[in-house]
Parts: C-alpha cells; sequence; structure tokens
C-alpha cells in the first residue's frame, strides 16, 4: 500500500470522527434520541443501516473460508437468517414498533409480570448486551486484525486501536444519530467496493469459466465445491446438515440491533420496507464474496503458516488490486468494521443502561446522568471486545469457529421468542430456561471429551456415528436444540400462567394474533392482528422473492443461465405475491389508524 491509499483511509477517519462531532448535541437530550434517534428516521436510512451493519468486517471472510472448506452449501448457514428476517416483514417489524420500546429486553415485563420477568430482563441484558455483544464486537475486531495483517507492513494491533478509537468516539458522541448517519455511506462504500474487488479478481484469473473448470479439476475441491445444493437422491450427511439450517438454525423474532432498528423507524410503514429491502439484500449478498472465494482457491489452493483460509480473501486483495483501489477496498472494510462496531456498541449500551442501570440501580436520576454512565458503558464494552479480540489472536481460532460458539450458546431460544408472541401459555419461567441451559451447554460443549473411562472400561461419548469433539456444528445444534425445547416446555406448565389482565394488556397493545384463547372474543378480534391463515402464503411469497434473486445470482455466477432464469421466474412470482400483501397491508392498517402516510 502506498500512500494514496493511506491517504483514502485517513479521509474517511476524519469524515467518522466529524459525523460524531455533528451530531453530539442532539444525542444528549434524551436516552430515546441517544439509542433511537427520536423515533424518526425514514425507512431507506434504517435499511441501508441495516445492511451496514450486517457486512462487518468478518463476513467476507467467513463467507470465503467456508466456501473453501466446505463448498457453496455452507453457505446456507448466512443464507438461513433470512428466513428470521422473511417472518419478521410479515409479522414481527409491526410487533416491535408497536410494543415502543428501546431494548428487546424491556419486552419481558411488557409480555409477563412479576419478579420472574424482572430477573429474565436483567439476565436477557446481560446475555444480549454483555455476551453475546461482546463476542461480536471481538470476532469483528479479530477479522479487521487479519485484513491488516494480510495487506499492509504496519503492526495490526497499532491500526487497530486507531480505528477503534475513531469508532469508538463517534458511538460515544453521536449516539444513533451518528450511527445510521455513518452507516448509510459505510453501506455504498463497502457494497461497490466489493462488487468492484470480484469482477477484477474474476476478470485478471482469466475469467469464470477459467475458475470453475480449476476448480473442478483441483484435488481436494472438485465440484462438489461448487454445489449449491446435495444430491437429493439419497438422504446423506449433506443433505442432513441442510435440514438443520431450513429448520432449525433461523428461529427468531429479530435479532436485537434490527429490533433497535425497526422501533426508530417513523412508523410501521417504514419498519416495513426497511426490513423488506433489508432482507432481499441479505439473501443477494454473499454472491458479492464468493466469486472472491473461488479465485482464492484457483491462486491459494493450500494456505500455510502464518496464514489459513481466514486471511485467503485479503490475499487476493493483495494480489490483484493496485495502488488507491487497495486503500478503497481496505476503506470498504473499515467502513463495515465500524459500522458492526458502533452498532454493537449502542446496542449493548442501550442494554446495560435501559435495563440494568436505569432498572434496577438508579430509578430517578436526571437524563444527564444517564448520558454519563451511557458513554461510559460504551467504553468499557469497546475495551473487552479488543481484550476478548487479542485471545482469540493468541489462541489462533478461526472466525468461524467464533460464529459457532456464539451459535451454540444460544440454541433453543429463538423457538421460545417466537412461541412468546402467538401462544399465552409462555412465561418467563420458559425464556429463563431456554437461555440458561443454552448458555450452559454452549459453555460445555468445548470440554466434552470423545470418550470417558469408567470402572476401567471406556465409553464413546458422541452420535451419529461421531465422537463428541469432531460432531459437525450442525448435528450439535439439532441434538441441543431437541433437548432446550422440550425442558423449556416441561417447565412452562409447571411454572405459574402470566394473569389474564396482563395478557389483555399485552394483546390489546400489540394484537399479535394466535393461540390466545383465554382472552375475550372482543380483545382477539381487535383489527391489525399480524398473525392470520394468510401469513403463510405472504411469507411463502417474500420467500420465493428472496431465495429465487439470490439463487438466480449464484446459477449466473455459476454459469447455469437455465437454472437462474427458473429462479428469477420465481422471484417475479414472489414478488407478485409480496406487492399484493403490501397493499393490502396499506388498506387494513389505515384503517385501523396505526399506518401513517408519510
Amino acid at each position: 500500500m502506498g500512500y494514496l491509499d493511506y491517504s483514502i483511509i485517513a479521509f474517511y477517519l476524519l469524515f467518522a470522527l466529524g459525523i460524531g462531532i455533528y451530531f453530539s448535541r442532539r444525542a444528549s437530550r434524551s436516552s430515546e434520541d441517544y439509542f433511537l434517534g427520536g423515533r424518526s428516521f425514514p425507512w431507506w436510512m434504517i435499511a441501508f443501516s441495516m445492511a451496514a451493519t450486517s457486512f462487518a468486517s468478518d463476513t467476507p471472510l467467513v463467507v470465503t473460508e467456508i466456501t473453501r472448506r466446505d463448498g457453496l452449501q455452507r453457505i446456507w448457514w448466512v443464507f438461513v437468517a433470512v428466513l428470521t428476517l422473511i417472518v419478521g416483514i410479515f409479522l414481527f417489524s409491526r410487533l416491535w414498533r408497536r410494543a415502543a420500546i428501546i431494548t428487546d429486553a424491556e419486552f419481558y415485563e411488557l409480555r409477563y409480570e412479576g419478579k420472574s420477568a424482572a430477573f429474565l430482563r436483567g439476565f436477557r441484558a446481560f446475555f444480549a448486551g454483555v455476551v453475546q455483544n461482546l463476542l461480536t464486537i471481538s470476532w469483528v475486531v479479530f477479522a479487521m486484525s487479519s485484513i491488516i495483517m494480510a495487506m499492509t507492513d504496519i503492526n495490526e494491533w497499532l491500526a487497530i486501536g486507531i480505528c477503534t478509537s475513531v469508532a469508538l468516539a463517534y458511538a460515544t458522541f453521536s449516539g444513533f444519530y451518528g450511527v445510521v448517519a455513518t452507516d448509510c455511506v459505510q453501506f455504498f462504500i463497502a457494497t461497490f467496493s466489493m462488487i468492484a474487488l470480484a469482477v477484477i479478481a474474476v476478470m485478471k484469473v482469466g475469467g469464470m469459466g477459467h475458475v470453475l473448470e480449476t476448480i473442478r479439476a483441483t484435488e481436494g475441491y472438485g465440484s462438489r465445491t461448487l454445489a449449491i445444493f446435495p444430491e437429493f437422491r439419497s438422504f446423506d450427511e449433506d443433505l442432513a446438515k441442510l435440514l438443520v439450517y431450513v429448520l432449525v438454525l433461523w428461529w427468531m423474532d429479530a435479532s436485537g440491533y434490527n429490533m433497535q432498528r425497526m422501533s426508530a423507524c417513523r412508523n410501521e410503514r417504514h419498519a416495513v420496507l426497511a426490513t423488506l429491502f433489508y432482507a432481499i439484500f441479505q439473501c443477494c449478498r454473499p454472491w458479492i464474496w464468493v466469486p472472491v472465494a473461488l479465485v482464492s482457491i484457483v491462486l491459494f489452493p493450500t494456505l500455510t503458516a502464518p496464514h489459513n483460509d481466514t486471511h485467503a480473501y485479503p490475499l487476493v486483495m493483495n494480489e490483484y488490486l493496485g495502488h488507491g483501489l487497495k486503500g478503497l477496498l481496505v476503506t470498504a472494510f473499515l467502513a463495515a468494521f465500524m459500522s458492526t462496531i458502533d452498532t454493537h456498541l449502542n446496542w449493548g449500551a442501550s442494554y446495560m443502561m435501559t435495563d440494568v442501570y436505569q432498572r434496577f440501580i438508579r430509578k430517578d436520576a436526571t437524563q444527564r446522568h444517564y448520558m454519563i454512565v451511557s458513554k461510559l458503558v460504551v467504553v468499557a464494552m469497546m475495551a473487552a471486545g479488543v481484550g476478548i479480540a487479542l485471545y482469540l489472536a493468541w489462541r489462533n481460532l478461526t472466525v468461524s469457529a467464533v460464529w459457532e460458539f456464539c451459535a451454540l450458546i444460544t440454541v433453543g431460544s429463538g423457538i421460545v421468542c417466537v412461541l412468546r408472541w402467538f401462544w399465552w401459555r409462555i412465561n418467563a419461567y420458559t425464556e429463563i430456561t431456554a437461555l440458561a441451559l443454552g448458555l450452559v451447554l454452549g459453555l460445555v460443549n468445548p470440554f466434552i471429551p470423545g470418550s470417558v473411562t469408567l470402572w476401567g472400561r471406556t465409553f464413546d461419548v458422541g452420535l451419529f456415528g461421531y465422537a463428541w469433539p469432531t460432531m459437525p456444528f450442525e448435528f450439535k445444534i439439532a441434538l441441543l436444540t431437541a433437548i432446550v425445547v422440550p425442558i423449556s416446555l416441561v417447565v412452562t406448565f409447571l411454572t405459574p400462567a402470566v394473569s389474564r389482565t396482563k395478557l389483555d394488556a399485552f394483546y390489546r397493545k400489540v394484537r399479535p394474533g394466535g393461540a390466545w384463547g383465554i382472552l375475550s372474543q372482543e380483545t382477539r378480534n381487535l383489527p391489525g392482528k399480524a398473525l392470520s391463515v394468510a401469513t403463510i402464503l405472504d411469507v411463502a411469497g417474500g420467500i420465493l422473492l428472496c431465495y429465487g434473486l439470490s439463487l438466480a445470482i449464484g446459477y449466473a455466477i455459476l454459469l447455469e443461465f437455465g437454472k437462474a432464469g427458473v429462479c428469477l421466474g420465481l422471484a417475479a412470482l414472489g414478488g407478485f405475491v409480496v406487492r399484493r400483501w403490501y397493499r393490502k397491508e396499506v388498506q387494513v392498517l389505515a384503517r385501523s389508524g396505526t399506518w401513517a402516510s408519510e
């Protein structure tokens, strides 16, 4: 990298710092301004912010890593998260907006009651705001250090220190206003720079046809690397893994920071439009990185120390980009990195302030006091995240290994998160059990041996023909889910139900629909019900639209244009269903007065 590259990076850092200074006064007026921007954002700003946050610096590295190691089939791990968004469009974007809360942990005292609800709120705030949040911050910092190591001659941790300091400064002073404003710029920088890299890499290596032929002929890769779907002629391990992705991994009612963004929209219309754009983009975005991953196999079929598969993406950048373009791509990664960092700092601080400090420690302090504490929490979280990243680097772990760990500690809780909206019998103890069991099982997982010796005899520990340490991640997820969910449901029926008065108040405010037979017919017949018989067809339309577009792009990259055309037709059919649903929602919610026109 040369002077021009470093100048581009420096200019971007100064821009981000300027954003923080510009919005600092507006963000300091109240907690709602600091964490939600006064609920004033149009849909397109929130949509770009969601997309920019999801980029991160780790995602291109993980997509490249799993493509090299397991082939395109493993990318379904990334694709399947879009199911959460699609269901969110038709159900949860409106429900979260109607709940009118700052963090998803506040939901527990809206839905449940008593000491169990208060405990769950604090437990969830700690679990999401500290455990999950710090893991995300740490793996993003770790991923950015890998990029700097592969692309520059400077000390990666010195560079990380400068970048995190800038991200910390504007996240601390500007709050959610600065997060969203910088995210919008970061979205365009990251998207177009990474598309440019994919085009340049494929052209310079000899074209996509050459890339595909080389991979098919390369030992250790072959045609299986290029297969988007497993063979459906027999029930093999690849098909079993796909079923786990589709049937188990996607369950969730929206991640905390996406919920925060839905709540920051002007109204339900803007929340739905933002989530729809985000779902389509999320389903298509992995294909921005797949060509580079495939080119990396051609250039570096085997990587040796100090490099591993995590470094393959930046190594392609280093191979093909000249001065100026290198700086632009590193800036794109830096933008993605900072977007994720500032989001998780703001989101994590909102948990600790709203659901711990303000709820349990100081209930009646001034707004100025809360703002000072919020900013101190942001600084502490950044320091802790960098500390964990240093540990990951010391252990020489891959980014995907940290992703897997984070999925394991939340196993089973997503299913309960969906049920709580639509079934009255779910209570706080259900969720406490699911969260606690998932956390314990995820933490214990690395220490389970492949065999144990008792009374002079050796017993294997494992299932499906695998010893536990070598069991595929997907099978562990399925097995642990089959443990956590049934136990949580048993606890539900052994503990008291939420009172009818509390349930009635919740239903009247949110109007979810579903199994609420304990409530009066008058309450259940309120207009604007989110869940209905037509919801399944609406969700099917969203699936056809998002996955049809995604697979059309994927098959076009693989030069299978016939399949790409079929998928494009399915996407058009899905688009028709979604458009019909959207027009119907406008009419229904306009009549109920919950859908503003601006």
